[in-house]
């Protein structure tokens, strides 16, 4: 996992929900499975400004992996522009 103390205070707030009622078991433990992965760094250049990356993590769940969409500006900049989550044996 990327950022630790992202997934911790998601699954805080998850917990929080359940307790209040708003999301049964189920969700409670479809949350506490998940990663979140971060995309990869734009490829930059020396001579062209860093762009921010359009996306910068995916939530997934079990089984469940990513594949960036790359863009490149006029620049010659490369930058993950989107994403498609694939699920073991087909795509989603």
């Amino acid at each position: 996992m990327a950022n630790p103390r992202l997934r911790k205070e998601l699954l805080e707030t998850v917990r929080g929900l359940h307790a209040a009622g708003a999301i049964d078991f189920r969700k409670l433990e479809e949350f506490e499975t998940f990663r979140v992965v971060q995309a990869p760094a734009p490829v930059v250049p020396p001579s062209a400004p860093l762009p921010p990356n359009c996306v910068a993590s995916v939530v997934l769940q079990p089984g469940e992996s990513v594949e960036w969409t790359w863009t490149t500006d006029a620049n010659g900049v490369r930058y993950v522009s989107g994403y498609t989550v694939v699920r073991a044996g087909f795509e989603v």
